[in-house]
This record gives structure tokens, C-alpha cells and sequence, in this order.
């Protein structure tokens, strides 16, 4: 069968965790609750929920339009708090639209996407769990809050799995989530529709490491230098994790050389050949920025300003690393 019918087939909706879903569409095993069984039968037992067919139909699309869309999430002790956008004014409507309607979904326990263990949990929890959804101008922001560790980790693994869906859409539509155990939080993290690499808002653990493996990242490129964290050794960890390790590290805008960014895009082209996905960090996001606006613009063809649109989602606030940047695209692209 097809991808893109399989995802279909499989998907129902994105929750007000800003999630992706599916309900089950075969018959229940016997001592399945009522609501199951209707579920199973294609009828939705939920008064105010929308119909299956609704929740699919929008899903699906923002499935197939996921490269507009851009998440941003940050995991807390107790949960999440995620801005899910678009520039796209018909995607960004149907982001609030279908939010709304798995909000809905989430406060009555009307499960979604069952065969996945991290989704069935944690509708299981619905009752632990607390959210609230607010509109921003291009999506949603939500807030999401757990009242025990198991409820939180679940929320992180969850809003890491709707994260891939916005980078990679229907690819990743029948693969299980990656589940996160509770415990220290994760970094936060950027998604960019369409782009197979992550940047993290800070440092990775060992922990985290792995966890990334087991999402598909293939390599972390770090902005730090080794100094800056002398407790924790990364290049050990990555190995550990069966990650590949660069550590184009720097602190001042003085140090970003035309010979760092160069090596960072080659690391980016390297891993796009073969495949693979990388994990790229500093401490905050902010030296990241000028190595991904040049593969963006440069290698992955994006317009300049929307490559700096990105970056600053990343967190790049330094006004220096952005005229870096800038002038490194202008001169790179001169000799080409």
C-alpha cells in the first residue's frame, strides 16, 4: 500500500497536545469498554466530539502540508508549553481548528491513535493531565501540565512524536512514538516542516542522547566548547549512543569563521546523502543560528529572509551572528 494512504488510513487527528492520532479501525477484543467498541464500529460514542471523518479530514491535510508549519516546544518538570504556527493563513486555521477539536477529545477520554503504547497511556491518564489552549496569530500555544512524573514523561514523549510529524509528515505516520522516561527534562526544541535536522535550546544529557538515537538522529553538532561543560564529556556519550560527534565550538562572533560554517553545512549535506537526521545545539540556540541560516539559504534553497525568520525562532538573538551570517550567504552565493 502506499505511504500516503497507509498514514491516512492510520491517522485521525492532532490533539490539544498538538498531537497526531488515529483511532483503531478493527473490531475490539472482548471486555473492551463500550465507547471502544463503538469506536471500533466507526461510530464516535462522545457527545461533542467531532466525527472521525471530521478529525480525519483536517488531519490529513496538515499532514500533507506539514513543511509550513514550525513547532516550538519547551518540556517543564510537570509538562509542555508548545507553539505550533504557520505563515500560511488556511494551515495556521486548521491547526486552531483541529487543536480545538482534540482538546475536546482529550477532556472526555476519547482515545486516539490506540495501537501506539505512549498514546494509549496516556489517554488512559487523561484524567492527570490539564491543558489549555490559546490562539496566537499564525496557531496555537498550548500548555500542558501533569500532577505525577509518569503523566509528565508522557507528555514529553508525546509532544516529541507530533515534533517528527512536523518535520517529516507522512513518512513517520505509522511509527510508534518514542517514549521518554520521567525524570530530568529533555531540551527544548525547534521543528522546521520539512527538515529532517532538530536544533535543541540547550544541553543534552546522556539520556537525552539516547532518546535521540531512538527518534533517528544520527549525529549532534555542537556549538559549545568542550570547556564550557568540563563535567560532561559529549563525544564519549554521543559515541555511547551510536551518534556521530562535530564540535564546531565557539563563544564571541569574533571566533565564527567562514571555514566553521563552511565545515557545519558539509555535516548537514553529509547527513542529508545519507539519510540521517542531526541534532545541533549551543546553550540557548543562539549559535546555531548563523550555520543553519547559510545551509538553509545556501544548500536547502529557502529564500534569505526566511532563513533568518528561522534561525530567530531558534532563539538567535545576537545581532552580530546575524550580519555574519548575512554577509557569509552573500558571499558564498557571489562565487556561485
Amino acid at each position: 500500500m502506499h505511504e500516503f494512504t497507509r498514514s491516512i488510513g492510520r491517522f485521525v487527528g492532532v490533539g490539544a497536545l498538538g498531537a497526531a492520532g488515529l483511532l483503531a479501525g478493527c473490531a475490539a477484543p472482548p471486555g473492551e469498554r463500550p465507547a471502544e467498541v463503538a469506536a471500533a464500529a466507526g461510530v464516535d460514542p462522545y457527545p461533542g466530539v467531532n466525527t472521525v471523518g471530521q478529525d480525519r479530514a483536517v488531519w490529513t491535510q496538515l499532514l500533507s502540508d506539514h513543511s509550513k508549519i514550525r513547532r516550538t516546544v519547551v518540556y517543564t518538570a510537570d509538562g509542555v508549553e508548545a507553539t505550533t504556527e504557520s505563515d500560511d493563513p488556511t494551515v495556521a486555521a486548521r491547526i486552531k481548528n483541529h487543536a480545538k477539536a482534540m482538546q475536546a477529545r482529550m477532556k472526555v477520554g476519547a482515545r486516539v491513535r490506540v495501537w501506539d503504547p505512549v498514546f494509549a497511556e496516556l489517554f488512559e491518564r487523561h484524567g492527570s493531565v490539564r491543558l489549555e489552549v490559546a490562539e496566537t496569530a499564525r496557531g496555537v500555544s498550548i500548555v500542558e501540565r501533569a500532577d505525577n512524573p509518569q503523566a509528565a514523561a508522557l507528555l514529553w514523549s508525546h509532544a516529541a512524536g507530533v515534533s517528527e510529524f512536523v518535520r517529516r509528515g507522512h513518512e513517520v505516520g505509522d511509527k510508534a512514538t518514542v517514549r521518554i522516561a520521567p525524570g530530568v527534562p529533555p531540551p527544548a526544541e525547534v521543528a522546521i516542516g520539512g527538515v529532517r535536522h532538530r536544533v535543541l535550546l540547550g544541553q543534552p544529557d546522556a539520556a537525552g542522547l539516547a532518546v535521540l538515537r531512538a527518534s533517528g538522529v544520527t549525529g549532534v553538532v555542537n556549538f559549545r566548547r568542550a570547556s564550557e561543560h568540563p563535567a560532561f564529556d559529549e563525544s564519549a556519550a554521543c559515541e555511547g549512543a551510536g551518534l556521530s560527534y562535530a564540535n564546531p565550538g565557539y563563544r564571541a562572533p569574533a571566533e565564527l569563521t567562514d571555514a566553521l560554517i563552511d565545515g557545519v553545512r558539509e555535516e548537514l549535506r553529509r547527513a542529508e546523502a545519507g539519510g540521517g537526521a542531526l541534532a545541533l545545539h549551543c546553550r540557548t540556540g543562539n549559535r546555531v543560528g548563523p550555520a543553519w541560516i547559510a545551509w538553509r539559504a545556501l544548500d536547502g534553497g529557502v529564500p534569505l529572509e526566511r532563513a533568518v525568520s528561522e534561525a530567530k525562532s531558534m532563539r538567535m538573538v545576537d545581532a552580530e551572528l546575524e550580519r555574519i551570517a548575512r554577509e557569509y550567504v552573500q558571499r558564498r552565493a557571489a562565487k556561485n
